[in-house]
């Protein structure tokens, strides 16, 4: 009997070792072969962690012109998360082992936590777009403060832990009070330096010659793309291939520190669309967006 046992024991040792081996050479394999993907990918130059004390300013006009090198990119999308589209993008900058900043709006971040948990584990950098894209030199100072607020909080609770301290105005509108505010709050401001233009021809073939376009005249800069759009979604494996192409550097930006939110921050009410009788202020040029509505799906 114990002969058998110790025969039964034997052949299952060498079992689990040959099975130990074959995975471990499993892995090896799909290491290597994720090793050779991401070194003829786009693949990200470098990365910087930036410093938010004072709110400082990222992109044209008001941001450094030299805080990028001739030749380098930051890719960012507005808007999103949105089904499908968003999550498109995410495995094509996955397919170039790139990364991204997503500028996530409040309200769709609470409809759909599992992409933003998406756009999380794929190591993107996530900031946020106002509570419901609103434009915020359009409200007073209390519902201006509640749609950023809000969002961040909504945001972190999607994720499940503290985001970038990193903001995009809407329409990239703002006024004095929302930039002191976010200064006084140590959250960065992100304007942009390549407009896509996707929010406004819905043609992924347009958008691409837009970007290349851009990258011409520019040179280098935050391009801004958004990603609830399923052209945009069409388009950006194009654009991924451009900037290869033309030997553009991906740069990821991190922050030094993670936002602090406002404990228990509801999302905002609703307020009169015209409540500042104020001219509208814009960090960059951009068409008007009379025709432009929010998205239903």
């Amino acid at each position: 009997m114990s002969a058998g046992v110790g025969l039964i024991e034997g052949t299952m040792r060498k079992a689990v070792g040959a099975f130990v081996c074959a995975l471990s050479l499993v892995l090896a394999l799909a290491a290597a072969h994720a090793e050779e993907a991401c070194s003829n990918g786009l693949g990200v130059a470098r990365t910087i962690e930036i410093d938010t004390t004072g709110g400082p300013w990222f992109g044209a006009p008001l941001g450094d012109r030299g805080f990028l090198q001739p030749g380098e990119v930051v890719l960012t999308f507005d808007d999103g998360p949105a089904p499908r589209s968003t999550e498109a993008i995410l495995a094509a900058l996955a397919a170039e082992c790139t990364k991204a900043t997503f500028f996530v709006v409040g309200e769709m971040a609470a409809a759909h936590p599992e992409i933003v948990r998406a756009i999380d584990a794929a190591g993107h950098t996530i900031g946020t777009h106002t509570w419901s894209h609103r434009n915020l030199r359009r409200l007073s100072e209390a519902a201006m403060i509640a749609q950023i607020e809000a969002a961040f909080t909504a945001t972190e609770t999607g994720v499940g832990h503290p985001i970038a301290p990193f903001f995009r105005y809407p329409y990239l509108s703002y006024s004095q009070a929302s930039e002191t505010y976010l200064q006084g709050r140590n959250i960065a401001q992100f304007a942009i330096d390549i407009d896509s233009y996707d929010w406004r021809m819905r043609n992924a073939q347009r958008v691409v010659r837009r970007i290349s376009t851009g990258l011409e005249q520019q040179g280098k800069g935050i391009i801004l793309l958004h990603d609830i759009h399923p052209s945009t979604a069409a388009a950006v494996p194009a654009i991924l291939a451009l900037l290869k192409a033309k030997n553009f550097k991906v740069v990821h930006l991190t922050p030094k520190t993670t936002a602090q939110t406002i404990a228990a921050y509801p999302p905002p009410g609703k307020e009169p669309r015209y409540t500042v009788a104020s001219r509208r202020t814009t960090v960059h040029p951009k068409p008007s967006l009379t025709e432009w509505k929010w998205p239903t799906w």
